[in-house]
């Protein structure tokens, strides 16, 4: 595994494993939560040592049941998860400071852990005011240990200025939609100027043709994921690809052993 260091000085593996569906009676985002852990562990199996969850996904008790499990310690897994800042049929949200202290709380009880990896704020509600105040408590539980990295996800640069403009520390890393056909480069050099680590999520969820994808992929050996994986690698992107599959989840982690050209880069 490679990994890249956030602001804080930790390093975070430069791939680790989304967990949207994980736990989920059909395997599907949104169906009924049952609790199993089977996708934790097979993606330990495989050799993931990143797993990265969220209050909304409903499943943060089934990612810390797994890792204890798999009795591989956790000291040995990154965890990641979000605040819930974005309610389904709710068009608009108020947020305030013990609105996140009690988010916080409630993940480390469902994670089983006394400290967090990286902590995000899941979607920017259009309040900057309130951004600022809720970023306060992240800060505060930051300074305090239990949350190794802070950071904010699907925030573009026009959400990000006014918090950094505000804030004290600034986000570590934006998990935003970065894949094929939504490569988002305004933003990841935003991020990447201002020490921002960008963070992929959906990275193989696309419509463009995987054709050429593969084209390139034959010439290593390797699928059209893979490359798609290396790809962010490559432009200093963490990606958080997501399997029920243990073959696909292996394979999604052998993107260290090639390296695309400059111009495969740009063609993909």
């Amino acid at each position: 595994m490679e990994y890249f260091r956030l602001a804080s000085g930790i390093e975070i593996p430069a791939v680790g494993s989304g967990t949207n569906s994980f736990a989920k009676v059909k395997d599907e985002v949104g169906s009924t939560y049952d609790g199993h852990t089977d996708e934790v562990i097979s993606a330990i199996r495989a050799g993931y040592r990143f797993f990265d969850t969220a209050e909304s996904y409903g499943n943060e008790e089934a990612i810390g049941n797994g890792i204890i499990e798999s009795r591989i310690g956790r000291e040995n897994i990154f965890i990641s998860t979000k605040m819930r800042t974005r309610i389904m049929g709710q068009d608009t949200a108020s947020w305030k400071p013990e609105d996140a202290v009690s988010a916080i709380e409630r993940s480390l009880a469902k994670l089983k852990t006394e400290y967090i990896d990286l902590y995000l704020i899941h979607m920017p509600w259009g309040n900057d005011r309130e951004t600022a105040e809720v970023w306060k408590v992240l800060e505060d539980y930051f300074e305090r240990g239990v949350l190794r990295a802070i950071g904010v996800s699907n925030f573009t640069i026009d959400d990000l200025r006014p918090l950094m403009d505000s804030c004290r520390i600034r986000p570590m890393v934006d998990q935003i939609k970065i894949a094929p056909g939504r490569w988002n480069e305004d933003t990841v050099t935003f991020c990447q100027y201002n020490g921002i680590v960008p963070m992929a999520w959906g990275p193989l969820n696309f419509d463009t043709d995987r054709e050429p994808i593969q084209a390139i992929g034959d010439r290593y050996g390797k699928s059209w994921a893979q490359v798609v994986l290396r790809r962010d690698f490559q432009n200093g992107i963490v990606t958080i690809p997501k399997s029920h599959s243990f073959q696909h989840q292996k394979d999604n982690l052998e993107i260290f052993d090639f390296e695309l050209t400059e111009e495969e880069l740009r063609r993909i």
